[in-house]
């Protein structure tokens, strides 16, 4: 994985080294606690994937769901980002994944047709996934899938359905009367963080993916050369809001990409978008995180290669060359028969760069190379980190969610729950 960044005259090299130092007695206390496996604070996400429960839990899974065609992932947001984001980049077929989030009648109408139409029950698993085990549409999506998987299967769709959440919940209890799987999660990490936990590593394993080598990668996070680059990756993006800038574009420069961009918005909009900080002041700074894909070049492209103020652009793409195409030399793309179409979006992603570096934009990019399984477990946990990190320099909580809790209590109000 390659990173490089480019602040121009944003950033002097004197305010950078002054804004991580800020972050001395937070590191500090990070790779304490991370070293102490201290599962009384919420930093443990970045070290519970270490735990030797991990391992075991995941060979369970191994072992019990040899052989099934289609995975179904109920969950919304944390509970589901993740897994879509890595599933995103990896897919190769092996098994697919249909996940419901949000409640939408032709999502479960569609989602039942796919399932139902499986013979053995043996060829599909069912992941419910909810850390407070209250989470109206997982519950919602839920009660009505498994019932009419009951309806064809049987109770043998419990042996099938796996429930992930905090212990001792409704959720939780209700896996257990059913008779299905029930994993709980370490409390202590919220759910945004806990692609590092069952959240993540069970569908991940499910789908056959090398999670093996994705907790490596998440590992790795903690060598002092990355944590440094996190580190002062956090602190550029601290004072690019002190300088006024408020929009934060993700720019998944391939479509596959979009979803971990869609998993890190939620990381980082959740975690930074606070109404007040630790001492109840307004906060009055912090970004917009959108997500870009290069259609975006034929419509807003405009806007950013303008020079739109405020925009802070993070650059992500692949340099993969597993597929690719040869261009014909007859017909509409002649004129580029003697590139493949893999060489032409290079060109285009450096045209795209070059823009920004003469038009001195600040950016960042990321280019992921080929043991990918790897990397994504590293960018993750980087981004985790980096989010702790801008928190802490911000002065927020960093895992809390005061007002979205809000419209959760509105929608149990007006349903007189």
């Amino acid at each position: 994985m390659r990173l490089s960044f480019a602040d121009y005259n944003q950033i002097a090299p004197t305010a950078l080294k002054k804004e991580v130092k800020k972050l001395s007695l937070y590191r500090e206390a990070v790779l304490q606690r991370v070293s102490d496996f201290d599962d009384t604070v919420s930093e443990y996400s970045l070290a519970y994937i270490a735990h030797p429960e991990v391992k075991d839990t995941l060979a369970f899974v191994k072992r019990e769901f040899k052989s099934i065609k289609h995975l179904l992932l109920i969950g919304i947001g944390g509970s589901s980002l993740g897994v879509e984001a890595v599933h995103s980049v990896l897919d190769e077929g092996k098994v697919k994944l249909t996940v419901l989030d949000t409640i939408a009648a032709n999502e479960i109408a569609t989602t039942l047709t796919e399932f139902l139409k499986y013979k053995k029950v043996s060829d599909i698993a069912v992941c419910v996934i909810s850390k407070s085990g209250s989470t109206t549409e997982t519950q919602v999506n839920a009660a009505v899938v498994l019932d009419a998987l009951k309806q064809k299967f049987g109770v043998s769709i419990y042996k099938q359905t796996i429930f992930i959440g905090n212990q001792g919940t409704e959720l939780a209890k209700l896996g257990k009367k059913l008779g299905a799987h029930t994993i709980a999660l370490p409390e202590i990490i919220g759910g945004r963080y806990s692609v590092g936990t069952a959240v993540g590593l069970i569908p991940l394993t499910l789908l056959r993916h090398d999670t093996e080598a994705f907790i490596e990668g998440f590992l790795a996070v903690h060598e002092e050369d990355i944590e440094k680059v996190v580190a002062e990756s956090a602190a550029r993006l601290s004072l690019l809001m002190q300088k006024k800038f408020s929009h934060y574009n993700f720019f998944a420069f391939e479509k596959r990409l979009a979803k971990l961009g869609a998993w890190y918005r939620q990381l980082f909009a959740e975690s930074i978008g606070k109404e007040l900080d630790r001492n109840k002041k307004p906060v009055t700074k912090g970004f917009l995180p959108t997500i870009s894909t290069p259609v975006e070049l034929h419509s807003i492209g405009q806007l950013y290669l303008a020079g739109f103020p405020g925009v802070y652009t993070d650059f992500v793409t692949f340099d993969d060359e597993t597929v690719d195409f040869k261009i014909p030399k007859q017909g509409l793309g002649k004129q580029f028969s003697k590139f493949t179409a893999q060489e032409v979006t290079t060109a285009i992603y450096g045209g795209v760069v070059s823009a920004y570096h003469k038009e001195q934009l600040p950016h960042r990019t990321t280019i992921f190379d080929d043991e990918l399984a790897y990397e994504l477990g590293l960018f993750m946990a980087m981004r985790l980190r980096e989010t702790m990190y801008v928190a802490e320099l911000l002065n927020l909580n960093a895992f809390d969610q005061p007002n979205v809790e809000l419209y959760k209590t509105y929608t149990k109000k007006i349903l007189s729950l």
